[in-house]
């Protein structure tokens, strides 16, 4: 009954919601160390997948707030991916420049694109461990704003339950 309270706020507000899932192992992300590893794999329950760029303009002013609000949840609820074609230094370095310390990933197999019904970034999904999308959201996300950071928590907490 709550998924549905929540499903129909989110459509009077304009998010793109659904049951429909991802296929979260047609993408393959890289760590900062090499290691390839199936999206599928960082997904454990109800878990916030953020995916970015580095020559993505408003990706340049979320990332700082993402980070600022990622302190206030546990770190495994969050899954930072660039889906950048260049080497992941250069991924890296574009967040010590902004100052951002999350972990990141970098996307190197499949296309989040596809996989979530994305047209442009930053694009924020929010999965129940199943891989099933509670949350679409294209564009940025106002993460110091208590009110949007709260509709992405809403779906979060409703997942656990």
């Amino acid at each position: 009954m709550m998924m549905k309270s929540i499903a129909a706020i989110a459509a009077f507000l304009g998010l793109a919601t659904g049951a429909a899932g991802a296929d979260l192992s047609s993408v393959v992300v890289e760590d900062g160390a090499g290691a390839r590893i199936v999206l599928a794999d960082l997904v454990d329950g109800p878990t916030i997948l953020h995916f970015w760029a580095t020559w993505c303009g408003p990706c340049r002013k979320e990332l700082p707030e993402l980070e600022s609000f990622a302190q206030g949840i546990d770190a495994e609820r969050l899954v930072l991916v660039s889906v950048d074609t260049v080497d992941f230094a250069v991924v890296e370095a574009f967040l010590d420049e902004l100052g951002v310390g999350l972990t990141g990933y970098r996307q190197v197999e499949g296309n989040v694109g596809s996989a979530f019904a994305i047209l442009g970034y930053p694009s924020t999904v929010v999965v129940d461990g199943a891989g099933e999308v509670l949350f679409r959201r294209q564009g940025a996300i106002a993460w110091e704003d208590a009110g949007e950071a709260g509709e992405v928590m809403a779906f979060i907490e409703a997942a656990r339950r």
